[in-house]
């Protein structure tokens, strides 16, 4: 083959490829797995000694409403056409299993059935890809609704967790896209337990009064603090930061 013809090849490759890269997918299906970013994201649920002699049972809950519960989130190409992203299977028993997993990685002590029973409801687990010249732009949010019950399935306590993950990666990548989830995912579960009516009531067994408000505020303001810093360092721009940011002030 000549230099010319190999050259023609080689641009040929390179536009498909770019073209690939730039989005021109009808969807994009996600082996889901837990995979956060260790040393880059790291979170931890905030555990009193009391609260660790108290065994509890866990059970997650599918709240999201959606007519297609495999759907975990969108993505956009440089077409500015949005394609679907799908799990490879059931959403709500992978997070059952992460939440087990990270249960036993904080020493958390789940039995079946036990004294208290937490119910997440899981109301948002979506990762939005934003595709760029070069590489995407993801975004994660994951909140869970939670409800505190005694054994007898008196409420306890309730309120929400909430979690948010962002990165710059490569385009349709089903890697970053399990780790922004995963960042999201971690993030939330820890905000659920860092909540004082539930810290209060898991230990006395009585139903609480303490108001979630400042809480649910303060993780707003952390959300908006981090967006701010993506928009200082270029990574997303001024027409996405706007969307974000009034999303995060419509939860407020």
């Amino acid at each position: 083959m000549t230099h010319s013809r190999v050259a023609v090849t080689l641009v040929a490759v390179s536009i498909a490829t770019l073209s690939f890269a730039r989005g021109n997918l009808k969807e994009l299906t996600v082996p889901l797995k837990y995979t956060p970013q260790e040393g880059v994201h790291t979170t931890s649920a905030d555990l009193t000694p009391a609260m660790l002699e108290k065994a509890i049972d866990i059970r997650v809950e599918d709240a999201r409403k959606l007519a297609d519960p495999l759907q975990i989130g969108q993505g956009t190409g440089g077409d500015d056409k949005v394609f679907p992203i799908h799990s490879d299977h059931d959403v709500i028993a992978f997070i059952q299993e992460m939440v087990n997993g990270m249960g036993k990685e904080w020493s958390i002590k789940q039995e079946h059935p036990a004294p208290r029973t937490l119910i997440l409801q899981v109301t948002r687990f979506y990762v939005d890809e934003s595709n760029k010249a070069l590489g995407s732009m993801y975004g994660t949010e994951v909140k869970l609704a939670f409800i505190l019950k005694d054994a007898k399935g008196n409420h306890l306590a309730e309120g929400v967790g909430t979690g948010s993950a962002h990165r710059y990666g490569h385009a349709h990548s089903p890697e970053n896209i399990n780790e922004v989830l995963s960042d999201a995912l971690k993030e939330a579960y820890a905000n659920v337990f860092a909540d004082a009516g539930l810290q209060k009531s898991w230990i006395s067994g009585s139903a609480s009064t303490v108001s979630t408000a400042a809480h649910t505020a303060e993780s707003a303001e952390e959300r908006l603090r981090k967006l701010d810093d993506l928009l200082k360092k270029g990574l997303i721009t001024k027409a996405e930061y706007d969307k974000k940011r009034a999303e995060i002030l419509k939860d407020m």
